[in-house]
């Protein structure tokens, strides 16, 4: 099996200013339906904002894209809404790049504190 391994950070503070720069215009462009509610009913919705930017880029860095091509964020998606690890969802051409490099499963784990956001993501192959 070989894998590849992509991590990010983000300070909690850039999502904050494109937040308040952008508002919903921000939200509907990096993230799904089901992220923005989620996010929106924690107490401070920004760290898991954060969280889940920094697990889009982490995953574009696992992908190893070519260059110049280009994905849209809403395409890698992070579900799940108890506490603890969550799961990968992946749609539309972002999944068409997993599948075309031989992907087949894929793991995340993002961290919040205070003013930073962390993600690792690591996508699986089996061997050819």
């Amino acid at each position: 099996m070989t894998l590849s391994l992509g991590n990010d950070i983000v300070e909690n503070v850039r999502i904050q200013e494109l937040l308040e720069k952008y508002g919903d215009r921000f939200l509907q462009k990096i993230y799904s339906p089901d992220e923005i509610a989620y996010c929106q009913k924690q107490k401070d919705p920004i760290p898991f904002l954060a969280g889940r930017f920094a697990c889009k880029e982490a995953v574009i860095k696992a992908l190893d894209l070519e260059p110049g091509m280009v994905l849209d964020f809403r395409e890698i998606e992070l579900s799940g809404t108890e506490f603890g690890k969550k799961r990968l969802v992946i749609h539309g051409k972002a999944l068409d790049c997993f599948k075309a490099k031989g992907f087949e499963q894929s793991s995340v784990s993002i961290s919040h504190a205070e003013h930073y956001s962390t993600a690792v993501a690591v996508l699986f192959a089996r061997e050819k």
